[in-house]
């Protein structure tokens, strides 16, 4: 008996301010429908995404950024955000209190809490992950 393929996606999007906006889309979008994820946890991830995708266009070097999710046999999904500039894996910051920005990081590590996952960079500094439970309670 064949198994259903899992859901998956993989976009590629120019390293521009306003195609963050397009990422946190494409995101809700895959996670809502394709991933039956309750829209408070779609909600959640979607400002994760919008994060993880606002360093690749302000810190990468290159001229596109790819997103990527993928759906796991155990109810979890992986988002990955690569911007293809190896470097030293950043980490949350605490900026001053008048800073505008340098808080990204921090509310990504407190999002991915919040929903029971895990988050992290590649070795080399390309990619930006997390991985979440599709369904679960929000703590």
């Amino acid at each position: 008996m064949p198994t259903a393929a899992l859901p998956k996606f993989d976009a590629v999007l120019l390293a521009e301010a306003g195609q963050v906006e397009h990422a946190r889309h494409i995101a809700a979008a895959w996670l809502r429908q394709q991933c039956c994820m309750a829209e408070s946890r779609a909600d959640a991830a979607k400002v994760i995404v919008s994060e993880l995708c606002t360093n690749a266009v302000r810190h990468g070097s290159a001229s596109e950024f790819g997103l990527r999710g993928a759906a796991s046999v155990e109810g979890a999904v992986r988002l990955e955000v690569r911007d293809g500039s190896p470097g030293e894996a950043p980490s949350p910051q605490c900026p001053g209190l008048l800073e505008e920005n340098g808080r990204g990081l921090f509310l990504v590590d407190a999002l991915v809490n919040e929903l029971g996952g895990t988050w992290g960079f590649s070795d080399d500094g390309t990619v930006a992950w997390c991985l979440i439970p599709a369904k679960g309670e929000d703590r």
